[in-house]
């Protein structure tokens, strides 16, 4: 179903704790449809490198230059995602909400610190 991978956006939480390379995993989780499930809904990816459809993919299709290792010890680190005994990892619903719901903001879509910056400035900062 056209534009149903744009049913989710990353949280205030996500976009505060975590830097840029973790924000486009965490935004490619919740819009690319190979990471998500039947219901549109982020799936459980399998933390081992060589499974199809791994964490690993995930992290190389949000931006190659990103070594997973890394990203998944930030995320897990910042109680972003949740290691399962099977083998999965979890995107925490506290990550995500609907788009547009209030409380959450478009900042996911934000790839460097400047433009991070550049949206916390208030209208009245000189």
């Amino acid at each position: 179903m056209a534009g149903q991978r744009d049913r989710w956006q990353p949280t205030e939480l996500v976009s505060m704790l975590l830097s840029p390379g973790a924000r486009q995993v965490v935004n490619s989780w919740l819009k690319t449809d190979v990471f998500l499930d039947e219901q549109h809904h982020p799936r459980m990816l399998l933390s081992m490198p060589h499974d199809p459809q791994s964490f690993a993919d995930l992290v190389q299709a949000a931006n190659p230059n990103l070594v997973p290792a890394v990203v998944l010890n930030e995320l897990l680190r910042k109680g972003i995602v949740e290691s399962l005994e099977s083998g999965h990892v979890l995107l925490k619903r506290s990550a995500y909400a609907p788009l547009g719901e209030k409380g959450t903001d478009h900042i996911g879509d934000y790839d460097t610190d400047s433009d991070f910056e550049n949206r916390r400035r208030r209208h009245s900062d000189p």
